[in-house]
């Protein structure tokens, strides 16, 4: 991948919960397993965020802005939108 580049999606949030939606974005543009994920950053969602209040703050009833890092990708939520970038 081209880390000059970010990876940008849409989602409906009452189909996917946005924990599971950044994992499986990271692992796949590292190209890696979602289980292995961890192994290949050295880190886990769980280390920057919790997942479960981070599930129960984005849903598809009201408009939020979340930012954080995750190892070296910058993670943001902006309503329905996810995207990740390089940091």
């Amino acid at each position: 991948m081209d880390y000059s580049e970010s990876v940008q999606s849409q989602y409906d949030w009452s189909n996917i919960a946005p924990s599971k939606a950044i994992v499986k974005a990271i692992a796949s543009i590292e190209n890696v397993e979602e289980i292995d994920l961890p192994e290949v950053l050295d880190t886990t969602l769980y280390d920057h965020v919790d997942p479960e209040a981070l599930d129960f703050l984005i849903t598809d009833d009201g408009h939020i802005l979340v930012s954080f890092t995750m190892g070296e990708y910058k993670v943001q939520i902006n309503g329905g939108t996810l995207k990740i970038s390089f940091s």
